[in-house]
């Protein structure tokens, strides 16, 4: 019987991605209790148990692959699609809280300005998820939707990284730069395996990286102002 054998990139990658989420997060989040910073609301909690278990699921699955156990990685892709519904509706949540509050965000957007940027994040997370699993019998696709999901959603991270760094200011160039370089590397990695370049890669990678300035342009509209009032006006009920 011939042996499969498994392309080893999807689990280094999902590692170094779940690394870099976990490094951004460490202060705000995974290591908070180490520092003064106030307690974080029941809301918050959920949202980052939430992530952290789609995180975790993305790095077991690829290594399931890796391992030849397709059958195992279709049983948890059913807990998996339940996980993702839970991470767009507590994402939605979230980002309607946030809408609510005070605090100028990076570039001098009012929150209800800004809650056009993870509302975007969480509409391509969704239609990529969305595509996988319905794909989800032609391998090639779905493993190339999911890592595109994955790479929609890290807008957070880099902010948190850029926080750490005290570099705020250079949000709006790190975020597409930050997507790029990870849509970057998928590219290289398909072009020495198979000497070509998957559309998947090349169409939603081009998606992600121009969603930031034309989301940026978007909340700095007029049209979204009575949008983003009416998420705020939702986010202060929740």
């Amino acid at each position: 019987m011939a042996v499969v054998v498994r392309n080893r990139f999807y689990p280094k990658f999902a590692l170094v991605l779940a690394l870099f989420v976990i490094i951004a997060f460490s202060h705000s989040y995974y290591l908070r209790f180490l520092s003064d910073q106030p307690p974080l609301i029941t809301l918050l909690h959920l949202h980052g148990l939430v992530f952290t278990g789609w995180l975790a699921l993305f790095v077991v699955q690829t290594r399931l692959i890796a391992a030849n156990r397709v059958d195992l990685h279709m049983k948890l892709g059913i807990a998996g699609v339940v996980l993702a519904a839970c991470v767009v509706a507590i994402g939605l949540a979230t980002a309607f809280h946030a809408a609510a509050g005070q605090q100028l965000r990076p570039g001098g957007l009012t929150p209800t300005q800004f809650v056009a940027v993870p509302l975007t994040s969480i509409v391509l997370f969704t239609a990529f998820v969305g595509l996988a699993v319905a794909l989800r019998r032609r391998a090639g696709l779905h493993k190339r939707f999911m890592v595109m999901a994955m790479i929609s959603i890290l807008g957070p991270a880099v902010g948190r990284l850029l926080g750490l760094l005290e570099a705020r200011e250079f949000a709006y160039l790190a975020q597409p730069a930050t997507a790029a370089a990870f849509v970057t590397w998928c590219l290289v990695q398909d072009w020495r395996r198979n000497h070509v370049i998957h559309p998947v890669y090349v169409i939603g990678g081009l998606v992600i990286v121009a969603s930031w300035p034309l989301r940026l342009m978007v909340a700095g509209s007029e049209w979204w102002q009575p949008l983003g009032e009416w998420a705020a006006r939702v986010g202060g009920g929740i």
